[in-house]
């Protein structure tokens, strides 16, 4: 994906979403543990350009996210997911435009980096999904009821063992939007 500034904030271009909709990602994270990347997400919004406010879509104000077990989804050698078809309810949740929610900010599931990840895609390689500074990110999406997935810093490899509580200095959230242009 390809990273751009707007309003001062650098971001990753994600996808076309279609009918003039873009998913995008900021390029650093902010600190918050995988409890506290909500609210986390809404304050970094609440403070956003209001011209970048008057771009974003609405999508759902709550996120039926599934959840996976440790160690359950399989991972490839490109640390991909392979069996996430495994996981119905997880594999279902990829944000889009939600006309009866609200233009808000947002953490991308692992639903939506298993398909924004390998060739040709927002993600081509591990690193890529790193954040500024070589920071990883948490995930939207729960892996048991005391643990999240994340993308894993340095490696920029899938987690599912992060502890939902921790506030790590190299990881924290990433929020994304999706701007109509």
């Amino acid at each position: 994906g390809t990273i751009f500034t707007m309003a001062g904030e650098q971001y990753r271009y994600l996808e076309n979403q279609g009918g003039g909709n873009h998913l995008i990602i900021l390029n650093e994270i902010l600190s918050a543990s995988f409890n506290s990347q909500n609210d986390r997400n809404n304050q970094w919004y609440s403070q956003l350009n209001l011209d970048v406010q008057a771009m974003v879509r609405p999508v759902s104000d709550t996120f039926t996210t599934g959840e996976t077990g440790l160690g359950s989804v399989i991972i490839d050698a490109g640390f991909l997911p392979t069996n996430l078809y495994a996981f119905p309810e997880v594999m279902a949740d990829e944000s889009q435009v939600d006309s009866g929610g609200t233009p808000r900010a947002f953490s991308l599931s692992l639903a939506d980096v298993a398909r924004l990840s390998g060739s040709d895609r927002a993600f081509p390689s591990n690193l890529e999904r790193l954040a500024t500074g070589e920071n990883g990110w948490w995930l939207r999406t729960p892996s048991t009821n005391i643990h999240a997935w994340n993308i894993f810093p340095d490696s920029g490899g899938l987690s599912d063992g992060g502890a939902r509580d921790n506030m790590w200095g190299a990881r924290g959230t990433r929020p994304a939007l999706i701007v109509h242009q």
